[in-house]
């Protein structure tokens, strides 16, 4: 799940690599741009549409247009062409239908088997192999982007939630160590009381929890699954829902307490992650939810200082200790032609995004992080990695050192993530089922009376009638 605009180093080489989809110097193309072979001589400009391409009031625009026109200098038949397109589950299907997509666009692991069964992505198989990404890129992530044997995306960020802290808050509660690092806390128990000394003693929010835009069920799987929840599973060959078991109502009960029984809650409970920035940004809440990726929009969207952030691991329940995990990929449209597809990964390789831990192939990553810390981001911290082959991580890591600008001792925790268990999203319409949390948890919220075991059964007997007795089982779920 990630509707939100993310600003993570990885992210910035993702969207990119969406400059790029259509590059061969001996190939003209037609009006619509695709490319034609019918003439090796003309060099007429393959166009290519990017659906990443960043907003005009983007910080990073200016580095994009640099890279841009290094890109075009060396590849004098490409032309891109800027078809800014944020991923919209509303939207997309239209799109598609329609042939508007993007020649290359961004999306998230949630939808890859709605896009592949609509067949509105390009098989990139081949490429990934000739490339070796097969191999180099982080097997999970992988994994959720293959059909029948075939690979349909790229994936450029990986995320994990964790836990922020506002260290200022924390301060001034009380809530430091001796060496200035948040007391992190251990349980979801724990995570209220820090959030009642925070109310207590500073008179600002504890802890922060969205209700809306889907972000309000996406947030909770983190603590149902700590608590022992399921949400959907396979029963007798067929989809069953199943998240409104004793443990996820004892999770739903836990998010409850926090507004009812412990006063810890923003006062505007009908919010979304946006307004989690600005409370952070302004010193308005001690805790939320949160990554890597997100960090910076804080920074350049309400002016926190970058030393006032730390992140650590999430909490454990009574059950186990579960972070979701989710992130971001690109996927060809499919009536891209081969030579656009080829264009891509070139384009991927230029900008830094790839296995190789050369000098210049590390040269993307690197302006991206120098970039960062002359606008005073935060530099060092890292999240789900996408290459795992040892070189590249060892060359990434270095170039990180490089520029880290902050202290590393905040985000230790989050990266190490000891004891932490990983799970990725919901296989089957993952984001209608943070839709029909979103509800319950609004409702636990905005009514004292509400209950979780009631509210939750119909949730469930809702989600299995109008999506789950419709989801077909594929092979290996």
């Amino acid at each position: 799940m990630k509707a939100l605009k993310r600003t993570s180093i990885i992210f910035l080489i993702s969207v990119l690599m969406i400059v790029t989809s259509g590059c061969m110097p001996t190939m003209n193309q037609s009006d619509d741009g695709a490319a034609n072979p019918s003439d090796p001589n003309q060099t007429d400009n393959v166009v290519v549409k990017l659906g990443t391409w960043p907003i005009p009031d983007s910080k990073n625009l200016a580095q994009y247009e640099e890279w841009k026109k290094q890109f075009e200098n060396e590849h004098p038949n490409i032309k891109i062409e800027p078809d800014s397109y944020p991923y919209d589950t509303n939207t997309f299907l239209p799109k598609a239908e329609s042939g508007q997509l993007p020649t290359i666009y961004e999306t998230w692991f949630t939808e890859p088997i709605k896009i592949i069964g609509g067949d509105y992505a390009a098989d990139i198989t081949d490429l990934m192999e000739e490339y070796g990404w097969d191999k180099a890129i982080n097997p999970d992530m992988l994994s959720l982007i293959k059909q029948d044997g075939k690979i349909y995306g790229i994936p450029t960020s990986g995320y994990y939630m964790g836990i922020w802290y506002n260290m200022n808050l924390f301060k001034q509660a009380g809530l430091l160590d001796e060496n200035g690092v948040p007391k992190f806390p251990q349980t979801y128990e724990e995570l209220a009381e820090a959030a009642k000394t925070i109310k207590e003693k500073t008179g600002k929010a504890g802890f922060f929890f969205p209700t809306k835009n889907n972000q309000g069920g996406w947030q909770f799987m983190n603590i149902a699954w700590s608590y022992g929840a399921e949400f959907e599973r396979v029963e007798d060959g067929k989809w069953k829902a199943v998240f409104n078991s004793p443990e996820a109502v004892e999770a739903l009960q836990f998010v409850k307490d926090l507004k009812w029984e412990h006063d810890v809650l923003q006062d505007n409970i009908l919010a979304e992650v946006d307004d989690m920035f600005q409370f952070f940004g302004t010193d308005q809440v001690g805790m939320a939810f949160g990554t890597t990726d997100w960090m910076q929009s804080p920074i350049d969207r309400f002016k926190m200082n970058k030393d006032n952030l730390a992140n650590s691991s999430v909490p454990a329940g009574p059950k186990d200790r579960v972070a979701l995990t989710g992130g971001e990929l690109v996927m060809f449209a499919p009536n891209s032609t081969e030579e656009q597809k080829k264009a891509g990964f070139e384009w991927q390789e230029h900008t830094g995004f790839s296995s190789n831990p050369s000098e210049e192939s590390l040269k993307g990553l690197e302006e991206t992080l120098k970039n960062y810390k002359e606008l005073g981001h935060i530099v060092g911290p890292h999240g789900m990695r996408v290459w795992v082959n040892p070189e590249r991580v060892k060359a990434e890591d270095a170039v990180r050192e490089k520029y880290s600008n902050v202290n590393m001792d905040l985000f230790t925790n989050y990266t190490d993530n000891k004891g932490v268990t990983f799970k990725p999203e919901v296989p089957v319409n993952a984001q209608e089922l943070y839709k029909v949390l979103d509800g319950v948890i609004q409702e636990v919220l905005t009514n004292k009376n509400a209950d979780p075991k009631k509210l939750l059964d119909k949730a469930a007997a809702d989600f299995q009638r109008d999506y789950l007795d419709k989801a077909e089982v594929l092979e290996g779920q």
